[in-house]
C-alpha cells in the first residue's frame, strides 16, 4: 500500500510543494548551518505510524539521502549502524635506540 501512495499523483504534488517550500535544500543540516540539498521528503510522523498526517504540511520536512537515512535507523541505515573503526590519525613518537638498530 505504501508503493502505491508514494506513486500516487497527489504524493508527487506535495513533494514538490514541500521540496520548493523548504527551498531544496536539506532543513536537518541547515540547523547546522550547512545548506545541502535536498532530494527526499520525511514524514516527520511516520506514514504507517498515522496515516491521516500523509499530506499534512506542517508533519513534512526536505532531507538529502544520508539523513533521510538518519532518520530511519530502524531499515539499517544511519546512526545505528555506527563505524567500527576511526578516522582520525594516531600519532606516536618513536624512540630512538641507538642499541637496536631496525
Amino acid at each position: 500500500m505504501r508503493n502505491v501512495f508514494y506513486k500516487s499523483w497527489m504524493w508527487q504534488k506535495k513533494r514538490d510543494t514541500v521540496l520548493e517550500r523548504d527551498g531544496y535544500l536539506c532543513q536537518v543540516c541547515l540547523r547546522a548551518d550547512e545548506p545541502v540539498p535536498a532530494d527526499t521528503v520525511h514524514h516527520i510522523v511516520h506514514l504507517k505510524d498515522n496515516p491521516s498526517l500523509a499530506l499534512v504540511d506542517t508533519n513534512l520536512i526536505s532531507v538529502c539521502f544520508p539523513c533521510h537515512n538518519d532518520l530511519h535507523p530502524e531499515k539499517g541505515f544511519g546512526m545505528k549502524n555506527e563505524k567500527k573503526f576511526s578516522n582520525k590519525i594516531k600519532v606516536f613518537e618513536v624512540n630512538q635506540n641507538p642499541e637496536q638498530p631496525w
